[in-house]
């Protein structure tokens, strides 16, 4: 990452911090109990200092005579929750400190990449303007998908991490557009599943309603895993972006007895038809995924296809 864009991502992570330890119950007691003095109206750095120096204690990575520990990383606390300065190691520390929910380390995690191109996010592909059930009034902060491929050439499930900002206040709702061949969804964490439509010329969309009503600015988590109807042959994954979505990170798993004959990453000018505008060849690892991280996308369509 360019110098220019890092204090973007580490003012990104340390609100996603903040906003985490005040509003996880389990986070917020943790800090609570180890603060002296607690002010209703804000985060106690000294408490959470001394979380922290606790499980460095407990862990062994600092040495228990050093007793002056919670006082001498309180202003390293401090930097990272002001998004000033917050390494990879600071970010650890709190994750296993707070022993943080791995949907939640992983958007953390994902606001904090330092990769040289992160600077080269795909933007403005998509030329086709379908209606959609539900108005947008978030941003996608964070996106971790995980699709399977089973024996049957069939998706068999769809996990996704997802962290949202809403861009307005009373955003209550998170609409999730899918394809017509899911079957059931289940919400895992961060909220519940309301009505679905049916629009757009082929697009479906489920209502989650998540578990809390956000203010503009403020951000919420989901894990949510879609599961589809077997016996329709997968050949491609696409994910649209309506407006700006950052750390973007899709990959498809294919069971040994079923790998693709090419694959390849594109990118389309549509939710669901017309071929690619883009393309380049991608590989599997050691255990059969394609794996790809955008920075961002904008206004884009970006996902894998193969054949089989």
């Amino acid at each position: 990452m360019g110098g220019d864009n890092q204090p973007k991502y580490q003012s990104q992570t340390s609100r996603l911090l903040r906003e985490l330890l005040v509003t996880r119950p389990d986070y917020r007691r943790l800090w609570q109990q180890q603060a002296e003095r607690l002010r209703a109206d804000d985060i106690n750095v000294a408490g959470i200092a001394r979380v922290i120096a606790l499980y460095l204690w407990n862990s062994g990575e600092r040495s228990d005579n050093h007793t002056s520990l919670p006082r001498d990383i309180k202003d390293r606390v401090r930097r990272a929750l002001k998004g000033e300065v917050l390494t990879p190691q600071t970010l650890t520390w709190f994750i296993e400190a707070f022993g943080m929910d791995p949907a939640d380390e992983v958007t953390l995690r994902a606001t904090l990449v330092r990769d040289r191109d992160t600077h080269n996010g795909i933007s403005r592909t998509r030329t086709t303007d379908r209606e959609m059930a539900l108005s947008q009034r978030h941003r996608t902060i964070a996106l971790f998908e995980r699709y399977t491929v089973g024996v049957d050439r069939a998706f068999a499930s769809r996990l996704t991490l997802h962290t949202i900002m809403a861009l307005e206040d009373n955003v209550d709702v998170y609409p999730f557009n899918h394809e017509s061949t899911v079957d059931r969804i289940e919400v895992r964490y961060g909220g519940t599943l309301g009505e679905r439509y049916a629009h757009g010329g082929g697009l479906q969309t489920v209502a989650i309603v998540l578990d809390r009503t956000m203010a503009i600015g403020e951000s919420s988590s989901l894990e949510y895993l879609t599961f589809y109807t077997p016996g329709s042959p997968a050949t491609e994954v696409r994910r649209p972006a309506l407006g700006r979505s950052d750390n973007i990170d899709i990959a498809v798993r294919f069971a040994e007895g079923a790998l693709p004959a090419t694959l390849s990453w594109a990118v389309w000018f549509d939710h669901h038809e017309g071929e690619p505008v883009r393309e380049e060849p991608a590989t599997l690892d050691a255990r059969h995924s394609a794996r790809r991280f955008v920075p961002f996308i904008e206004e884009a369509v970006v996902g894998f296809r193969w054949t089989w």
